[in-house]
């Protein structure tokens, strides 16, 4: 960067540049798709969303879709001033655990090569992931004691649609 340089106005024209490269790359439905998740996240003011997807959006958010979109929420938070280096992050696949699949997460260059603090992460995520399951399940069960939610089909029963 040369004097008089704006790192904020760098980290903007890094992410348009990022941004019409994946629109050239992109099929137009995933770029569309990918687009609107970024507006969904940067509205809620970023951290943690929760997505409802049709099977037609679910088949498009492929595992390259969310890469990208750990990719541009990287060059999104590189524009707050103090966290430049956040455009430098990189996407690791954390892997699987228990109760949390395909687990990436955008670490810096230095922690992508420490498999340790890797599975750490990973870890982290599933235990999470573990009580948010735990949660919604004791959620749904007071619902449906209450008459919120029709009762659960026995396991012999067909489902009602």
């Amino acid at each position: 960067m040369t004097d008089g340089e704006n790192p904020g106005d760098m980290a903007r024209m890094r992410l348009s540049v990022y941004l019409e490269s994946l629109r050239a790359r992109m099929p137009q439905a995933q770029y569309e798709l990918l687009t609107e998740v970024l507006r969904m996240w940067a509205e809620a003011g970023g951290g943690t969303i929760r997505l409802k997807m049709d099977d037609e959006e679910r088949e498009l958010f492929t595992q390259e879709v969310q890469h990208e979109l750990l990719v541009l929420m990287g060059l999104i938070g590189a524009q707050v001033p103090g966290h430049e280096d956040r455009a430098d992050h990189v996407v690791a696949r954390l892997g699987d655990g228990e109760h949390a699949k395909g687990v990436m997460s955008l670490v810096p260059p230095d922690v992508a090569g420490d498999s340790a603090k890797l599975r750490e992460m990973r870890d982290k995520v599933d235990a999470v992931q573990k009580q948010r399951s735990q949660d919604l399940a004791e959620t749904e069960a007071i619902a449906r004691a209450s008459g919120m939610l029709p009762p659960e089909p026995e396991e012999d029963e067909e489902p009602r649609p």
